[in-house]
């Protein structure tokens, strides 16, 4: 299966990914990309959300979380 369809049926199953769960769980280091694609190409309405957590280190680090609407 198309890493594209793999990211459409997990927003569709879950509701919304980051880019760590789609590396964990699908296998997918470009996420931002396939959104990209989602959005321009195949047309699909994909909203975004900037979050920050801590990072191993303790430090803050933001990181974008994307969501069907």
């Amino acid at each position: 299966m198309k890493q594209t369809m793999l990211v459409m049926a997990y927003l569709r199953k879950h509701g919304s990914i980051s880019q760590k769960e789609a590396t964990e769980e699908l296998g997918v280091t470009r996420l931002a990309a396939i959104i990209w694609k989602l959005r321009h190409k195949c047309g699909f309405e994909i909203l975004d959300k900037t979050e920050t957590a801590r990072n191993r280190f303790g430090l803050p680090c933001n990181y974008k979380r994307y969501y069907l609407p």
